[in-house]
């Protein structure tokens, strides 16, 4: 932790271990604050950073600073990322600048940026699920570990389209802005489902589209995900709208929006 030049010294939280206290001196509004944050094949399990050689799947909350008692509405930030040579990246946030390999985003909330993760690799392949000129748009964004993991078939690409038109005709109105299925394929960073309001953060095993024992053991996951944008995160149990994410939770009721999703 550094302002105007000079480290501050700073103390973690005797309890609570995310929370770190520090003196900022007189006349300084700014400070430069960097950490590093370890990835393994456990914390990704939980929606944690996750990387491999060949792939990122990148959740904001486990990088990310911010004062005490605020609300997570109220607070703003200008995310940047900066990637490996010539990867590739999806995300619900919206793209402001580039340059060379540092994408800047358009300013966000803390709550949009927490709820809104980044995939990116060095295999990456895009796949568009509306129809020319329809709106909200819908993109499928996919890394793997190799290029050949990326073969989807033209039966699935259909499938999923489908699956796009039929959560129009369930639920009769859609809530998002735009909404990105990131989708990873990697034996690298661990296997999970994530719902967010406009993308779905899934990951399943390395060669799920081309072995048809994976393919139907993760048949639900994708659908299952992009169902919660509506049922658990546009609707949510009142125990679960918290103003931060320091207030405590009470998630009784996930079990039963869980239950209505599957």
């Amino acid at each position: 932790m550094e302002a105007a030049g000079r480290t501050l010294s700073w103390q973690r939280d005797a309890i609570e271990m995310y929370e770190f206290h520090l003196k900022v001196p007189a006349g300084v509004d700014n400070l430069n604050i960097s950490l590093d944050a370890i990835t393994t094949l456990d914390s990704a399990g939980g929606g944690g950073p996750a990387a491999s050689s060949n792939v990122l799947d990148l959740n904001w909350n486990a990088v990310v600073l911010y004062p005490k008692g605020a609300k997570s509405d109220d607070v703003s930030f200008q995310p940047s990322v900066t990637l490996p040579s010539e990867w590739k990246f999806g995300t619900a946030l919206q793209v402001a600048s580039t340059n060379g390999d540092e994408v800047n985003f358009a300013p966000v909330t803390l709550t949009t940026l927490v709820d809104s993760p980044l995939i990116a690799g060095a295999h990456y392949r895009k796949v568009e699920l509306s129809k020319a000129g329809e709106t909200p748009n819908h993109v499928m964004d996919t890394v793997a570990d190799s290029e050949e993991d990326l073969a989807m078939t033209l039966a699935d690409v259909t499938a999923y389209q489908k699956l796009v038109a039929e959560t129009g005709a369930l639920f009769g109105a859609r809530h998002y802005r735009r909404y990105h299925f990131l989708y990873t394929l990697s034996d690298q960073v661990g296997g999970h489902g994530l719902e967010h309001h406009e993308s779905n953060d899934s990951v399943a095993a390395e060669r799920t589209l081309l072995d048809p024992d994976l393919h139907m053991l993760y048949a639900g996951l994708l659908p299952h995900e992009f169902v919660h944008s509506w049922n658990g995160k546009y609707r949510r149990p009142a125990g679960l709208a918290t103003p931060n994410y320091q207030e405590p939770m009470i998630g009784d009721l996930l079990w039963v929006y869980e239950g209505l999703t599957e």
